[in-house]
């Protein structure tokens, strides 16, 4: 059985209908659990149509995700929960994990933070996610190797830093 993917295109809000379902998991499988931190809430941020999809870095009181929402047209698509997709950024290639949930369809997500307990309150974690976000779509200096040429990856030090290239 093919499992639907979202289509930001289709969606009134990706960024509502993503904070709507992870609210909804906050409130009906998170709530109480100990890794939550009770300091924050479910936000998405800095959502952007790129090439045929959306992404955005979605916060809630477990994780911090940068989150690609396949659109109809597109040649990324994530494969079977648990899979890896790879995405090239103007900051370089990241790999996002499959996942599905239905009311938002498959989608791939890259854990940026986990658990979320360095955060001191909602607006920092924002501004991280902020300057996470516009970082990834900086564009290259000409001539300039992509981060993902530099190191193997982007340490959490490095994002809390807003070092996103080498």
């Amino acid at each position: 059985m093919a499992i639907p993917s979202a289509d930001p295109g289709a969606m009134a809000s990706p960024e509502c209908q993503l904070a709507a379902v992870f609210e909804q998991i906050h409130q009906q499988r998170m709530l109480g659990l100990p890794i939550l931190n009770p300091a924050l809430r479910v936000a998405v941020i800095g959502g952007r149509r790129w090439q045929d999809d959306w992404v955005g870095v979605l916060i809630t009181p477990w994780c911090m995700n940068l989150v690609l929402l396949p659109g109809s047209g597109s040649a990324r698509r994530p494969g079977a929960v648990g899979s890896t997709l790879c995405i090239r950024l103007p900051a370089g290639t990241f790999e996002l994990i499959a996942s599905y949930e239905p009311d938002i369809g498959s989608f791939a997500a890259c854990s940026l933070f986990s658990p979320m307990q360095g955060f001191a309150d909602q607006p920092s974690a924002v501004a991280v996610a902020e300057t996470v976000i516009a970082g990834l779509f900086e564009p290259q200096p000409a001539g300039a190797r992509p981060a993902s040429e530099n190191r193997p990856g982007i340490s959490r030090r490095d994002l809390l830093r807003g070092k996103l290239r080498g």
